[in-house]
C-alpha cells in the first residue's frame, strides 16, 4: 500500500488530535475500571472511540476504523447498561489502546497502520455476541426510540439523523416510506410545519424533532394523529397548535444567531511548530543578554535619565521574556496521565491493590521539561510500587488498610517545580542500607557508621545498589536508580529523600521551570568568571580555615552539625586554565549535587544573574564539568558549570 502524504495538512490535523485522545483515554480507561457506571466516563471513552474512527475513516486508514468501530459498538452497550466493565475486559481495552497507540505511530511515521491483533478483535467479537445477539439492527429510528436505555442519552445515530432529514424534506428513502406508514403518533411531521419549495429548517423546527426522537413532547402540546396533508391544515386553520409554534420560525429571529456564529472559539488559538518556539525563545534570550549589557553600561555612566529607560526596558524584556516562556509551558498532565496505567498494570501483575493519586496536574513547565522528566518518573513512580508498597496482607497484618497509596505531585515554586512521589508502605531503614552498602564493598564500617540517614538513603542512587533480595523483570536489578539521578542532574535538579519505617517513603525532585534561561551565581577563580546554577545552590559563606577538618584524607567543614566535603575548584580547573594565583579572601557556596551537599572554595562571589546558555566551542567542547557557556552583562564569556559531571570527574582527587 502506498505511504501517506506526510504534508497533508488534514493528516496533521488528526495526528494532533488523535494523540490527544489517546492520552485521555490511558487514564479514563483506567479511571473506569474503578467507576465502571459512571455514564460521563462511559460516554466520553464512546466519543473518542468515535472520533478517532471519524478521522481514520477520512484518511482510509481501514484498520483503525475497523478496531475503534467495534470498541464504539461495545462502549454502547456499556452506557445503555446492558453490560459493565469488569478487570478481564479492561485488560481487552487496554491492549485495543496499546494497538491504537502502535497504529497512530505507524500513521505519524507515514506508512498506513497494520491490522489489529486478531485475538483481540475477536475478543471485542465475543463481548458483542454476547450482548447483542441480532447482529445488525434495522435502520428505522423510532423502534430505537420507543427502548428506555436510548432515552437516556441524548446522542443520535447517523441512520436516525438521515432518516429523519429524508422525512424532515419527503424525500421517499428506501426503508422510511414504510417506516412512515407504521410509525405511531411519535411521527416527526406534527412538529413544525414542512415547505415543500424549501429546503431549509428552522432551529425550532429541528430541536422539535430531536426531542420527538428522544421520546419528548412539549408541554403545551398534546399529540396529533399523523395528517397527509399538514401544510394545508396549517394555513386554513389558525387555532391549533401547530400554527403558534410555526409564527416564530416563519418570522426567522436567525439574525441574533449570526452574531454568535461570528464568534469562533477555534480561531482564537493557532497551532504553531515548536522549532518556530525555540528560535523565538533563542531572540528573546539575546535580548536578555542586551538587556544585561546595558544595565552595566547604565550603571557606569550614572545619568538618570538613562537609567529610567534602562529600568523600563528592563520591565518590556522582563514581560516578554514570561510571555514567550509561557508558549512553551505545557502542563505535567502530559506526563501524569501515563501513570495510572503504568500503576494498574504492575499493580495487578505484582498482586498488590495500589489506588494513585494525582495533584497538580495543571502545574505548567517547559515542554522539553516534560519529555525529559517523563522516563525518571516513570522509574520511581514503579519503585513506589514495587519495593515502597507492601503486598495487602502484609500491610493487613501491620494494621494498615488493605490498599496501599501512591501520590504523585506537582507544584510551581518561584522560577522552580517541586516533584514529589510518596507512597504509604514500609519506609527504607538507615541501618539495612548502611549494611547493605558494606557488604557490596562501597564502603567500609567505620565510614558507613558516619553516614547520616539521608545520606543512607541516597545510596539508592549508587550504580548497582540494589536492595531486592530477587531479581525480576519490574525492579532488582540494580539499575534505574542511578539513571535517574543522572537525568535528574542534568537537568539542573536536585533529589532529596524522606522516609520512615513502617510509615512511607517521599522522594522530591526540584527542576528549573525552564531550560532555556537560567538564573545563576557568577562567582571568579582567578581572572575567569563561572556561573553556578543557582538551583543548585544552598547556601553561602565565608571560609574559616580553623574550622576545617580531614576526615578519610578529604578536607571537610561543619555546617550546622553536619559534616560536609570541601573542594578547591581553582585546583580542578587549573589543567583547563590559567593560573589563577591565591586570592587573600575565600568563600564557599554550599551546592546540593542529586542529593548530597558539598562545599565548594571560590575566590570572589560576583552576584545572581539570568543567563542564556550556550554550546561551547570547538576548543572547550566535550571539557568534563562545563555545561556551557554564556555572555555576562560587561560582555565577557561566563563557564556554566556541571556540578554532578565536575564530581564524578574530580572528586575522587581528594582537594
Amino acid at each position: 500500500m502506498a505511504a501517506l502524504d506526510s504534508d497533508d495538512e488534514i493528516l496533521q490535523d488528526f495526528l494532533v488530535e488523535a494523540e490527544e485522545i489517546l492520552e485521555g483515554l490511558n487514564e479514563q480507561l483506567v479511571e473506569l475500571e474503578t467507576q465502571p457506571e459512571d455514564s460521563e466516563l462511559l460516554n466520553a471513552i464512546f466519543r473518542g472511540f468515535h472520533t478517532i474512527k471519524g478521522g481514520a475513516g477520512f484518511l482510509s486508514l481501514d484498520a483503525m476504523v475497523g478496531l475503534c468501530h467495534k470498541c464504539e459498538d461495545l462502549f454502547n452497550i456499556l452506557r445503555q447498561g446492558d453490560k459493565v466493565v469488569d478487570a478481564e475486559m479492561m485488560d481487552t481495552f487496554l491492549k485495543v489502546l496499546d494497538i491504537l497507540n502502535s497504529m497512530f505511530d505507524e500513521t505519524k511515521s507515514g506508512v498506513f497502520p497494520t491490522e489489529a491483533d486478531p485475538a483481540v478483535l475477536n475478543q471485542l467479537a465475543n463481548y458483542l455476541n454476547a450482548d447483542a445477539p441480532v447482529a445488525e439492527p434495522e435502520p428505522t429510528p423510532e423502534p430505537e426510540v420507543a427502548s428506555p436505555a436510548a432515552s437516556d442519552s441524548d446522542d443520535i445515530t447517523d441512520d436516525e439523523f438521515e432518516a429523519l432529514l429524508n422525512q424532515l424534506h419527503g424525500d421517499g428513502a428506501p426503508g422510511v416510506e414504510d417506516t412512515e406508514k407504521s410509525a405511531e403518533v411519535s411521527t416527526p411531521e406534527p412538529a413544525a410545519p414542512i415547505k415543500s419549495d424549501n429546503d431549509d429548517i428552522t432551529e425550532e423546527e429541528f430541536e422539535a424533532l430531536l426531542d420527538e426522537l428522544q421520546g419528548k413532547q412539549p408541554a403545551d402540546k398534546e399529540p396529533a394523529p399523523v395528517a397527509k396533508s399538514p401544510e394545508p391544515e396549517v394555513k386554513a386553520e389558525p387555532e391549533p397548535a401547530p400554527a403558534p409554534i410555526a409564527k416564530p420560525a416563519v418570522t426567522k429571529p436567525e439574525p441574533a444567531a449570526k452574531p454568535a456564529a461570528a464568534a469562533k472559539p477555534a480561531e482564537t488559538t493557532v497551532r504553531v511548530d515548536t522549532s518556530r518556539l525555540d528560535d523565538i525563545m533563542n531572540m528573546v534570550g539575546e535580548l536578555v543578554l542586551v538587556r544585561n549589557r546595558i544595565s552595566t553600561l547604565e550603571t557606569a555612566l550614572e545619568d538618570e535619565e538613562m537609567a529610567k529607560a534602562v529600568n523600563n526596558l528592563a520591565v518590556v524584556v522582563g514581560d516578554l521574556q514570561t510571555a514567550v516562556m509561557k508558549t512553551r509551558m505545557q502542563p505535567i498532565k502530559k506526563v501524569f496521565g501515563r501513570f495510572p496505567r503504568v500503576v494498574r498494570d504492575l499493580a495487578r501483575s505484582l498482586k498488590k491493590d495500589i489506588n494513585l493519586e494525582l495533584r497538580g496536574e495543571d502545574t505548567d513547565l517547559d515542554k522539553n521539561l516534560v519529555e525529559a522528566l517523563a522516563d525518571p518518573l516513570v522509574h520511581l513512580v514503579r519503585n513506589a510500587v514495587d519495593h515502597g508498597v507492601e503486598m495487602p496482607d502484609v500491610r493487613e497484618a501491620a494494621g494498615k488498610a488493605r490498599q496501599g497509596q501512591v501520590i504523585l505531585g506537582a507544584a510551581q515554586e518561584g522560577d522552580h517545580i517541586l516533584l514529589t512521589i510518596s507512597d504509604d508502605g514500609a519506609g527504607m531503614d538507615a541501618d539495612i542500607l548502611r549494611s547493605k552498602a558494606v557488604e557490596k564493598g562501597m564502603m567500609d564500617e567505620e565510614s558507613a557508621s558516619r553516614l547520616t540517614d539521608s545520606e543512607c538513603y541516597a545510596l539508592i542512587f549508587a550504580p548497582g545498589f540494589s536492595m531486592k533480595a530477587e531479581i525480576s523483570d519490574i525492579s532488582g536489578r540494580g539499575v534505574g536508580m542511578d539513571v535517574v539521578k543522572t537525568s535528574i542532574s542534568k537537568l539542573n535538579g536536585v533529589i532529596e529523600i524522606k522516609s520512615e519505617v513502617g510509615v512511607g517513603t517521599t522522594l522530591s525532585i526540584k527542576v528549573p521551570l525552564t531550560l532555556a534561561i537560567m538564573p545563576t551565581l557568577m562567582v571568579m577563580l582567578g581572572d575567569q568568571i563561572f556561573a553556578f546554577p543557582l538551583v543548585s545552590v544552598n547556601e553561602i559563606f565565608h571560609l574559616d580555615l580553623e574550622k576545617t577538618n580531614i576526615v578519610d584524607g578529604q578536607q571537610t567543614i561543619m555546617v550546622r552539625n553536619k559534616t560536609l566535603p570541601l573542594f578547591y575548584l581553582r585546583k580542578w580547573l587549573a589543567s583547563s586554565f590559567n593560573d589563577m594565583g591565591n586570592p587573600p579572601v575565600e568563600h564557599v557556596v554550599i551546592v546540593n549535587v542529586g542529593t548530597q551537599r558539598v562545599g565548594f572554595v571560590v575566590d570572589q562571589l560576583i552576584g545572581q544573574e539570568e543567563v542564556v546558555i550556550k554550546p561551547l566551542g570547538a576548543l572547550l567542547q566535550g571539557t568534563k564539568g562545563l555545561a556551557g557557556a554564556t555572555i555576562t552583562g560587561d560582555g565577557r564569556i561566563s563557564l556554566i558549570l556541571d556540578f554532578p559531571e565536575l564530581m564524578a570527574t574530580y572528586a575522587h582527587r581528594g582537594y
